[in-house]
């Protein structure tokens, strides 16, 4: 009896380890750190509005692009958010797996607009001349809109990976319990827009396409006026789906549990975009993507 007793075990046993060596598919939760997206600091960037004029005492209107209006970006920062999914199969001939992955990550920097309160016409240099600048902060605790632990002004990306793997090592082979792996793929990414010239007259529309009565308007009015500069905030928050294509080339290890179907994953990625994430700022979007998971085998 005891005997027989072992028998069933023994057997019920090698059947847990053949589901978990021979399982078809996989999905996966994961934590990453993307170091691919950088950003040096820039202040006093001119943002030129040709269609915005301001009256001067004296002198008439003169074009919004010659009106000192600029825009700073300082302190990138990588948030701690950054979470996404995998789905795998791995029983495709000759490839050895099939995956589509996904990241969802968050950045944040502190942006802002200066402008002057005060534009005048000097007969002497016969030059305008503008003085009394202040800053707007373009960022969400300024509007009281933060969001996953961001303060500031956001940048967010979504990538989708496609991804061809093959094991570069399997130990020990009947159980298949590590697994070293690599391989490529093309990559989809998502991102919202930094704050430049662009993404504000997108915003504001209309309301540069105006005639001031005076300079002190800019303030009251316009670029200090927290109604309307909300506007810029939520063109940027809400901007995620401009795609940019790219490929990524792939390494990682995987070690499966015996008779549970639970795995544990590291995966790298390079992250190589083909163009610029932002045609007006250098946001990076080459490097590593490191993803930590857990993973299901059915």
């Amino acid at each position: 009896m005891l005997r027989n007793k072992f028998i069933a075990a023994f057997f019920t046993l090698t059947s847990a380890f053949c589901v978990s060596t021979y399982a078809i598919a996989g999905i996966g939760i994961q934590w990453g750190n993307d170091f691919s997206m950088h950003m040096d600091d820039k202040t006093g960037e001119p943002l030129v509005f040709k269609k915005l004029a301001v009256n001067v005492p004296n002198y008439g209107p003169i074009s919004g692009a010659d009106i000192p209006i600029t825009v700073n970006r300082t302190g990138w920062e990588r948030k701690v958010f950054n979470f996404g999914v995998k789905f795998y199969i791995d029983i495709i001939p000759i490839l050895d797996a099939l995956e589509l992955s996904a990241n969802y990550g968050a950045w944040e920097y502190n942006g802002s607009i200066t402008y002057p309160t005060s534009i005048a016409y000097n007969s002497t240099t016969k030059q305008v001349e503008p003085a009394n600048f202040q800053t707007m902060p373009i960022t969400l605790d300024e509007f009281d809109m933060g969001y996953l632990g961001i303060k500031n002004t956001p940048y967010m990306k979504l990538n989708f990976d496609l991804t061809v793997r093959k094991y570069i090592i399997q130990f020990p082979k009947p159980l298949k319990t590590l697994n070293l792996y690599g391989g490529g793929g093309l990559s989809l990414i998502f991102a919202t827009p930094l704050l430049t010239s662009q993404l504000v007259e997108d915003a504001l529309g209309s309301k540069l396409n105006t005639t001031l009565a005076e300079s002190a308007l800019l303030g009251t009015n316009l670029f200090g006026n927290k109604d309307v500069m909300e506007k810029v905030v939520k063109e940027i928050s809400g901007q995620l789906m401009t795609p940019h294509w790219g490929c990524h080339i792939d390494l990682g290890v995987m070690i499966k549990l015996p008779v549970i179907p639970v795995g544990f994953y590291v995966d790298g990625k390079l992250m190589i975009p083909f163009k610029d994430l932002d045609e007006k700022v250098d946001v990076g979007g080459t490097g590593i993507l490191l993803n930590t998971g857990i993973s299901l085998t059915f």
